[in-house]
């Protein structure tokens, strides 16, 4: 149940940076050629700077899925070597568990910046207000989270299989 789950997330997260990414440079595309008829559209610009941002979150998602995320793990190479697979599990459990905690204040901070912006009422491109834009981080980091705690329920699975 949890790997099929896993694995949704998964496709989720990879269509999702397929989609923003082809949504980038389609719009990036009709940007240029417009430019040779003088013609603009301001709001192609911002629109892909999100995209981009939150191609960014799936890339996250998907690194943190694939445990190919940025991390410090010197304990865990100094147990390489190690004979105790046990140990190796619950420091694995450990490390998960701190980065989540991580996560979790950056996914606070966020919702606290992003309530912080709907009170300053700005409007973006077509009137969207910004405190909907910075939504994106919170979405990011929740779904970083997700996978994270999806990773920690999974060495339990493991162990008893």
């Amino acid at each position: 149940m949890i790997k099929k789950f896993d694995f949704y997330l998964d496709q989720f997260s990879k269509w999702g940076v397929i989609f923003c990414v082809f949504l980038m440079l389609t719009l990036s595309l009709i940007n240029i050629l417009l430019r040779q008829f003088e013609v603009t559209f301001l709001w192609i610009e911002p629109l892909v700077r999100h995209l981009v941002f939150t191609a960014t979150f799936f890339g996250g998602a998907l690194a943190t899925g694939n445990s190919q995320h940025i991390k410090i793990d010197i304990a865990t190479r100094l147990l390489e070597k190690a004979q105790n697979q046990n140990l190796k599990v619950w420091l694995q459990r450990i490390i998960l568990s701190a980065t989540l905690v991580a996560v979790l204040i950056l996914l606070s901070s966020s919702i606290d910046l992003m309530h912080l912006e709907f009170e300053d009422e700005r409007l973006a491109f077509f009137k969207i207000p910004t405190g909907y834009l910075l939504g994106i981080i919170p979405f990011g980091m929740g779904l970083i989270s997700i996978r994270i705690v999806v990773k920690i329920l999974l060495t339990f699975e493991k162990k008893v299989s």
